[in-house]
């Protein structure tokens, strides 16, 4: 005989509380992580056809309300915006915008729902971009083909406030890059640190440089010419860190050579107020040691400067924070 399950819904009472007291609720938000999105702008080509550009975004919101807090306490979710709502916030904005920029999307975000919601009070927006580049065929640029670029991406985080007295406020914009992974294979040492009896690095005046670097910076307000903004700013953290074409620029430490890089944006993009740059450590060792042993290398010989081992654990990190003022 076989017995049928009870496939309806669960009919018996529904205690939604265990806590017998009530403790106050010091910080609340919520939110939808990792909207992913691709928008593809259509525009006019030679001889009736078109060239399409693309832009793909993982987006992350988060929105704040002290009226929202009924929702952990009271078990009441009314007037709540849901998750799902938020994500499909994301495709909307990206339909009726161009989403041209990580900046611009995440602001046209969050005017959108504080338009759209009287209750928020402010909300969040992280906007991460994964980037194309145009395919190139027989030595020309494809009108809708695109390669995906290395690890490196295109980030920004907004954050935007209502006030009772002067309505919406103008969004905070942190712009940032991501993963941009660099290499130099000379012109870097390390040497006259302090040494003692835990120390067991040598001073080196010739060694790989590597870092996956991450940068973060912000514009003077109202300023929102983000592309090419960011355009400027990456070239002149290249060009700080890696120097002239011919020759480079020599690294007395990481420190110093994001430093250095640091005063050139702030120098040469007059809208940049300020700039923090995050570079843990990826190492190349030389193998001098391995290949004399193995009889490969002359004994007598120095430093070999062709063969590496890469390694990125454990790593230094090194991090700083330069502003105009």
């Amino acid at each position: 005989e076989t017995t049928k399950s009870n496939t309806g819904p669960y009919e018996g009472p529904k205690n939604t509380k265990l806590r017998s007291k009530d403790f106050r609720l010091a910080v609340h938000h919520h939110g939808k992580a990792k909207v992913r999105v691709l928008k593809v702008r259509h525009t006019s080509g030679e001889g009736g056809g078109e060239t399409h550009s693309v832009s793909e975004y993982t987006v992350h919101t988060r929105l704040f309300s002290p009226e929202y807090e009924k929702v952990f306490s009271l078990d009441d979710n009314s007037d709540l915006v849901a998750t799902d709502t938020q994500k499909n916030t994301v495709y909307i904005v990206a339909k009726r915008t161009e989403a041209s920029s990580p900046e611009q999307f995440g602001i046209d975000i969050a005017k959108h729902f504080l338009a759209e919601y009287p209750i928020l009070t402010g909300c969040h927006i992280e906007v991460e971009e994964t980037l194309w580049e145009r395919a190139t065929v027989d030595g020309a640029a494809h009108e809708h083909a695109f390669l995906k670029k290395s690890p490196e991406m295109n980030c920004a985080v907004v954050e935007m406030d209502r006030t009772e007295a002067r309505g919406t406020e103008t969004p905070a914009v942190m712009s940032q890059i991501r993963g941009m992974t660099i290499l130099k294979t000379t012109q870097s040492g390390f040497a006259n640190f302090h040494k003692d009896g835990y120390t067991l690095l040598p001073d080196c005046d010739d060694r790989c440089l590597a870092t996956e670097l991450t940068a973060e910076w912000a514009c003077d307000v109202g300023f929102f010419d983000f592309n090419s903004s960011r355009a400027a700013i990456r070239a002149e953290l290249i060009k700080g860190l890696f120097g002239p074409a011919q020759g480079g620029v020599f690294s007395v430490s990481l420190q110093a050579t994001i430093y250095d890089a640091a005063c050139l944006a702030l120098t040469n993009v007059p809208e940049l107020a300020r700039i923090n740059i995050s570079t843990p450590n990826l190492h190349y060792l030389p193998t001098t040691a391995s290949l004399k042993a193995l009889g490969v290398v002359d004994p007598d010989v120095g430093y070999v400067r062709d063969v590496f081992m890469p390694t990125s654990e454990p790593s230094g990190t090194i991090f700083c924070e330069v502003t105009r003022e």
